[in-house]
């Protein structure tokens, strides 16, 4: 069974405050009677998307090209951690879980965040639950395979607590080894909780870029 954990990406998906939405322009047609054609723009880090060492680590740092035609984690599980817009993800949130998620290779933490994506957009994206800046080094500690971290908010930071934002963003991306973040996540299915299932990513592939738009699919088998 596959299950979408992508949104749809349009030019009124919710973005993180300050990014430019898509925009498509039509191409003017090189002589009469030639094919149309547009011009898609499309920010890194819009819609359901990861985000790669280089969008906050040194400019030396280059991600490894992505394995075509998908990044695939198996084991991946996804947990609940029903929070409030006020709160941040600890590892505390995390350890009752931990028998569950050690030997994942892509966790995905659903806060509840996602169900107000649709009905009140502008308060998705500028008010959610957060993610401490401790949470990384404890993944890395205590769930050494662990590749991918991904949640239900528009990011794991806040433009509320930017500096945190920001830490924790390096932390994930610039220590190593590099846990990818996925970002505006659709893990409203009850079906994916719990898991295990087999998380393929489907982005735009390129090299040395700090994110991507992706289509994200849950393998239940």
């Amino acid at each position: 069974m596959l299950i979408r954990l992508s949104y749809p990406l349009t030019r009124d998906s919710p973005l993180y405050p300050g990014t430019p939405p898509p925009s498509v322009r039509q191409q003017p047609p090189g002589s009469p009677g030639s094919p149309r054609s547009s011009i898609i723009s499309v920010h890194s880090h819009s819609g359901t998307h990861i985000d790669l060492p280089p969008h906050f680590c040194s400019e030396g740092i280059r991600n490894a090209p992505l394995p075509p035609p998908e990044l695939t984690f198996f084991p991946a599980r996804c947990i609940p951690a029903p929070l409030d817009p006020t709160s941040a993800i600890t590892p505390r949130h995390l350890t009752p879980h931990l028998p569950l998620i050690r030997n994942t290779g892509a966790l995905l933490v659903r806060t509840g965040s996602g169900a107000g994506r649709s009905t009140d957009p502008g308060e998705y994206a500028s008010s959610h639950p957060r993610v401490d800046p401790s949470v990384p080094a404890w993944l890395r500690r205590e769930c050494p395979d662990l590749r991918l971290f991904g949640i239900d908010t528009i990011s794991i930071g806040i433009s509320s607590h930017r500096e945190e934002g920001r830490s924790c963003h390096r932390s994930f991306l610039c220590d190593s080894p590099p846990i990818l973040v996925l970002e505006d996540a659709d893990l409203g299915d009850a079906r994916i909780l719990g898991g295990p299932f087999r998380l393929s990513l489907f982005p735009l592939l390129s090299e040395g870029i700090d994110g991507l738009p992706v289509v994200a699919i849950a393998d239940l088998g």
